[in-house]
């Protein structure tokens, strides 16, 4: 039988998995979709144009394939829901470590740049830290007992 601590914990899971695993899988599948999404005006021929700028092709695509490892990365986040002792290194990794340096990064930028759609998603990223911050905080002492 499960803790009430540990519940909480695995909602905060649902909740940054799902949240990774729809940014990934929306900004991979079609950038476009995502800015019109976000209301920034792109012209139809701006993707073809990509292809010929030195710099912006390779951040364009590296881009992409970094939100293939964030859906994947969302993917993973079920394993923690099966043995939350087991996996909570990926815990830590995944709604820690990950969201101080993104969220650090996103809200400085669109803070400076005022731009909404880096400020909003530097803001989710730090409520995911939060958080997990916090569901960690209630299950370390079942942690450290080995209770789940």
């Amino acid at each position: 039988m499960r803790s009430k601590a540990t519940n909480i914990l695995q909602l905060i899971i649902i909740i940054t998995g799902v949240f990774y695993i729809i940014t990934g899988i929306f900004f991979f599948i079609s950038p476009l979709v995502f800015g019109r999404f976000f209301s920034i005006n792109i012209t139809d021929d701006w993707f073809e144009s990509i292809k010929y700028e030195a710099f912006i092709a390779p951040l364009f695509f590296l881009s992409r394939g970094f939100a293939s490892i964030l859906f994947s990365v969302g993917l993973s986040m079920i394993l923690p829901l099966f043995d939350p002792l087991r996996y909570r290194g990926l815990i830590y990794f995944t709604g820690i470590v990950f969201p101080v340096m993104s969220s650090y990064l996103l809200l400085t930028n669109g803070i400076i740049l005022g731009h909404f759609v880096l400020t909003l998603f530097g803001l989710f990223y730090l409520f995911i830290l939060v958080i997990t911050v916090i569901g960690l905080m209630i299950t370390r002492k079942d942690a450290k007992e080995g209770i789940e």
